[in-house]
């Protein structure tokens, strides 16, 4: 890996989605990564959120359960609220790398805690049932067709579409130590404040973030560059 630089041909690539969405949001991503002859695995880990062991809409120990879920890889990417989970998920696949993809990060050390404006955002969202409404309905009927143009791609992600509970973000993450190298793609203007942390902490920093969150799935090509 001279310079640093992941090496696509020859890594096991685990991409991690975020909890409000499911795997098809990086679909078009590990496509053009498989494309350089890279392993890509996406796994979907979304009724891992809710706890198993509970009748009530409950998350409590999502994050061990992500991590418990995962295989051997090298390289760890980590898109949008996956970043809280990322350190672990890093550790019990064994990676060498992690990679924060327009991510929530986390501190150096445990807990982390969903930052406030994501809680705040969520509260009002709060069915009686405990549960939060399905992000891709957060923003409107026709948001979707502007976010995500493409149709395959948008009904794919669409028909993933889920209601978490609400509990999820009021859960503490536990953070381990971090076993990776890591590295952050800032893709959008949203996660300027985690890009500047991870420069402040020595990180590599890919990408001006003055694009869009979902380029993951609109722009793979460019964001599999950011990658490399």
């Amino acid at each position: 890996m001279p310079g640093g630089r992941l090496t696509a041909v020859t890594d096991r690539w685990l991409l991690v989605h975020p909890p409000l969405l499911g795997p098809a949001v990086l679909g078009p991503l590990a496509a053009r990564l498989r494309e350089s002859g890279a392993a890509v695995a996406v796994p979907d880990l979304r009724g891992l959120v809710q706890d198993p062991a509970s009748a009530l809409p409950s998350a409590a120990g999502w994050d061990r359960r992500w991590a418990g879920a995962v295989g051997p890889a090298d390289v760890v990417v980590a898109f949008s609220g996956a970043g809280m989970v990322l350190p672990a998920v890093a550790a019990a696949c064994a990676a060498r790398r992690a990679v924060w993809l327009d991510a929530v990060l986390p501190p150096v050390s445990g807990p982390a805690r969903w930052p406030a404006e994501v809680r705040g955002l969520v509260a009002p969202l709060t069915a009686d049932d405990g549960r939060v409404a399905d992000w891709t309905t957060w923003w409107g009927p026709d948001a979707m067709a502007g976010l995500l143009p493409d149709e395959r791609v948008r009904a794919a992600v669409l028909a993933e579409g889920h209601r978490l509970p609400a509990g999820l973000w009021a859960e503490d993450v536990a953070v381990p130590p971090l076993t990776a190298e890591p590295r952050y793609v800032h893709l959008s203007p949203a996660y300027d404040a985690d890009a500047a942390v991870a420069r402040a902490r020595g990180w590599e920093v890919a990408g001006d973030g003055r694009g869009a969150h979902l380029d993951v799935a609109t722009g793979p090509a460019r964001v599999a560059a950011l990658l490399a």
